[in-house]
């Protein structure tokens, strides 16, 4: 195995475009309980991180922890069933996938979601069992932008740090990367190109990446 650089893979806005889905799965969501986000403060203030951040965002700091898992549960069956048959993974995905697995690198995902929609979204695009590891909601204590769950990732590969380059759409993962001391390829999905500036390299999908760019910004010391 290619000790060199592994890679670490956000899933919503990475492996699969789906802010709007996220979005208007909330919309519903929201209007059930007479509350309302708009788009612009649910994509700046809310996307990126965990339910439990979200929904204290929408109903207050003092929401319980039953209501927290129950409205959780609630909004992610109300996603599922209004994505289901739309879902498509980001052009280039899978040749990309293919090089990196032909290579040996090691590859992960780290996300905010729960296990129930990584494996509804794997499925959907044909990667059941292409990643080595992964870590979802339930493994972590922090969401983004704090580190955990990256440093979570690395650690099953068993790789350092410094030798791993994360995929990220929003601008709390992208903190968070850089807080794990890793290299953050921005991907143009759910902000513009120009407001990911704070990443090494920003992409439109994966056919503008390969593994010849991931090794060369791992060897970049800035």
């Amino acid at each position: 195995m290619d000790g060199s650089v592994s890679v670490i893979f956000d899933m919503d806005g990475v492996l699969v475009d789906n802010f709007a889905w996220h979005l208007l799965a909330w919309e519903t969501f929201c209007k059930r309980h007479k509350k309302h986000i708009s788009a612009d403060e649910f994509r700046n203030q809310v996307f990126g991180g965990n339910n439990p951040d979200h929904l204290k965002y929408i109903f207050g700091s003092d929401i319980s922890k039953q209501l927290i898992e129950e409205y959780s549960l609630e909004k992610e069956s109300i996603y599922r069933e209004l994505y289901a048959g739309n879902v498509i993974a980001v052009k280039g995905l899978a040749p990309f996938l293919q090089e990196l697995r032909e290579n040996r690198i090691p590859i992960a995902i780290a996300t905010s979601a729960e296990r129930t929609n990584v494996d509804f979204i794997l499925e959907a695009i044909g990667c059941v069992g292409t990643f080595d590891q992964i870590v979802d909601s339930s493994m972590i204590r922090e969401g983004k932008p704090q580190p955990e769950v990256f440093l979570k990732a690395a650690s099953l590969l068993q790789s350092k740090p410094e030798e791993c380059v994360i995929f990220e759409d929003s601008l709390k993962g992208i903190e968070a990367g850089l807080r794990a001391q890793m290299k953050v390829v921005g991907v143009a999905t759910t902000h513009y190109y120009a407001e990911l500036t704070e990443a090494h390299k920003v992409i439109t999908d994966f056919t503008d990446i390969s593994l010849k760019d991931l090794r060369l910004l791992v060897k970049n010391p800035s």
